[in-house]
C-alpha cells in the first residue's frame, strides 16, 4: 500500500513539527476548511477578544448558532430535530429515559439517546470532526475489520458499520449503560458488530473508574470523581482475539481517555503489527509528539489530524 496520500515520512514529520504541543487545549485552533476557521481567526486578529464583555457575547452568540446549525444537518425530520434541541439542553427537560432521534448522516436511522447526558454532544462531535473514518488508503482497498476503543453510545460503530457493509467491528466500552445503548443503537448489524463491554488496559482482571452523570463520553479509569464501578478489564491482545480468523486489523479507532500512553508503549505493543491504520485522541501528559514517537516505533507513519484537538492517527507503510 503507498504512503498516506503521495507525501513522505520526512513531510509528515514536518506536518507535525508545525503542530502544536502539550497545552493544545489552550491554544489549538481546529482547521476544517469551512468558512468558521475564517471567523475565527479574524475575531483573533481584530482585537475584539480584549474587551472581555464582547468577546463572551459573540462566543455565546457563536456556540448558540452553531447548535442550531448542528441540530439542522444531524436530524432528518422535524420530531427528531425538536428532540435533539431538547437534549441539548433547548426547550422543555425530557423525562423519557431515551429520546429517538433519526439521524441524517446515518441514512435517517433511528438511534436512541439519553438526556441529562453527554450524548447530545457527542452525536455533534461524532459528525462534525468525522475522526472515527477510516483514512483515503485503507477504504479504498475495501475495509474488512475495525476495532473501536471507546464506542460510548455506538454512534461510531453504527456510522461505520453502515458505511462498510462487509466490515466486522470489535467496540469496547468501558461503562456498562453505555455499553447497553451501544447494543441498542447498533442490533441491526449484531451478526457483524460486537460490543464488549469492560476497561482496555494493559493485562486482563478488573479496573475501578468513577462515574458521574453527565461525563459519559469521558469515563475514564485514570481520572475522575463519581460513583465508583468497578468492571472488567481487557489486554489488547484479548480485544483482538474477538477478530475473526485472526485476520489483520484494517482501522483502529481509540478514545481511551488517557490508557492510549500505556497501551501504545512499544515494549508492550506487539499486538499494534496487526493494525493497518490508527487514529486516536490524547489526554493528559501524553503529548501528540509522544504518540508520535510511539507510533512511529511501531511501524507507523504519524500524522496530526487537525480536524479536532489532540487528535493523531498513523498510517502503516505495505
Amino acid at each position: 500500500m503507498s504512503r498516506h496520500g503521495s507525501r513522505s515520512r520526512e513531510a509528515e514529520r514536518g506536518t507535525l513539527e508545525e503542530q502544536p504541543r502539550g497545552t493544545a487545549q489552550a491554544t489549538y485552533e481546529r482547521e476544517t476548511g469551512a468558512l468558521t476557521d475564517r471567523l475565527r481567526h479574524a475575531w483573533r486578529r481584530s482585537g475584539v477578544r480584549d474587551l472581555p464583555i464582547v468577546d463572551r457575547s459573540a462566543r455565546a452568540l457563536y456556540s448558540e448558532l452553531q447548535r442550531f446549525r448542528y441540530a439542522m444537518q444531524l436530524t432528518s425530520d422535524l420530531p427528531s430535530y425538536r428532540a435533539y434541541r431538547r437534549l441539548d439542553g433547548r426547550g422543555r427537560p425530557v423525562r423519557a429515559a431515551t429520546v429517538p432521534v433519526r439521524v441524517r448522516p446515518l441514512d435517517g436511522l433511528e438511534v436512541a439517546l439519553r438526556p441529562r447526558t453527554s450524548d447530545a454532544v457527542m452525536l455533534r462531535e461524532t459528525f462534525r470532526d468525522g475522526v472515527h473514518v477510516p483514512p483515503g488508503p485503507i477504504q479504498a482497498r475495501g475495509v474488512r475489520t475495525i476495532v473501536d476503543l471507546g464506542a460510548n453510545a455506538g454512534i461510531t460503530v453504527a456510522a461505520n458499520a453502515l458505511r462498510f457493509p462487509e466490515a466486522v467491528i470489535i467496540a469496547v466500552e468501558l461503562d456498562p449503560e453505555n455499553a447497553e445503548l451501544a447494543r441498542r443503537n447498533t442490533a441491526r448489524w449484531s451478526d457483524r458488530c460486537t460490543i464488549l463491554q469492560g476497561a482496555v488496559w494493559t493485562e486482563d482482571g478488573e479496573m475501578p473508574y468513577a462515574r458521574r452523570r453527565g461525563n459519559e463520553y469521558g469515563f475514564s479509569v485514570l481520572h475522575g470523581t463519581g460513583t465508583q464501578v468497578t468492571v472488567p478489564a481487557f489486554s489488547m491482545e484479548t480485544i483482538l482475539s474477538h477478530v475473526p480468523d485472526q485476520r489483520r486489523v484494517d482501522f483502529l479507532k481509540m478514545d481511551i481517555e488517557g490508557v492510549e500512553s500505556k497501551i501504545l508503549a512499544p515494549e508492550r505493543a506487539a499486538w499494534a503489527y496487526r493494525v493497518d491504520a490508527i487514529a486516536l485522541q490524547v489526554h493528559g501528559d501524553y503529548t501528540l509528539e509522544d504518540c508520535a514517537r510511539d507510533l512511529s516505533a511501531l511501524g507507523f507513519v504519524p500524522r496530526v489530524d487537525r480536524r479536532r484537538i489532540d487528535f493523531i492517527g498513523g498510517l502503516r507503510d505495505r
